[in-house]
């Protein structure tokens, strides 16, 4: 793990939300499963999962073996979601989230979230555990369908007018890299959410384990 070389210019922090402050990789497989055990189908393994979840979310779901000519994909995420909505307010937080964005906010970054998931799904989460008190604002997606937040950064970037050398990225997979790459940020990954550090770590950007190593890579 390398440290930022401007930390002291940094002043804004992009936190993704699923699978980087909440720990749902659980109930994704889960969901998943449900839907695959009700198929006769192979379940997914964890291993599987570190290896093959990505976003656009459709890519996933045809390593698993969807045949997307027998059902929709947009049946099947509203089922995939309905199942991950009925586990949903199970999903704990990653050890040491309160304390790292209390951390942050006394050090007087600026503090929001941009995720994939829905909207008013994350603002809600966001209240049951105790976190919005720390953002200045939260942008999910407008819809179920997995296809990424790309187009989300670039909406908040323009409504929020931050300066792209003082914000960085924080996030869980290649996707919030690709994220950060298309809006111009710097971005650290930690590996504790969807995908592994043997995943990340050949990727041209910090890569951390835990919020310990992430806080240390700003000092």
């Amino acid at each position: 793990m390398n440290k930022l070389q401007n930390f002291s210019s940094i002043d804004t922090l992009l936190w993704d939300w699923n699978g980087t402050l909440l720990d749902d990789v659980e109930i994704c497989l889960t969901a998943m499963n449900r839907m695959l055990a009700h198929r006769k189908m192979s379940m997914v393994t964890r291993d599987f999962y570190y290896k093959h979840f990505t976003f656009p979310v459709k890519r996933y779901y045809e390593a698993l073996g969807w045949d997307f000519t027998r059902e929709s994909f947009d049946d099947i995420s509203v089922e995939f979601m309905a199942n991950y909505d009925a586990l949903f307010n199970s999903s704990p937080l990653h050890p040491n989230t309160f304390e790292t964005l209390k951390y942050f906010k006394s050090h007087s970054f600026k503090q929001i979230v941009v995720s994939a998931l829905e909207q008013n799904r994350l603002k809600e989460s966001l209240a049951i555990h105790g976190l919005d008190q720390f953002f200045e604002a939260a942008y999910g997606i407008e819809n179920i369908l997995g296809g990424g937040k790309i187009h989300m950064a670039k909406k908040m970037l323009a409504e929020q007018k931050l300066i792209l050398e003082k914000t960085c990225m924080i996030g869980d997979t290649e996707h919030d890299l690709e994220v950060a790459q298309a809006i111009g940020t710097h971005c650290v990954l930690i590996a504790h959410g969807h995908h592994t550090y043997e995943r990340l770590q050949g990727l041209p950007v910090p890569v951390v384990h835990n919020f310990n190593e992430l806080k240390d890579a700003f000092i």
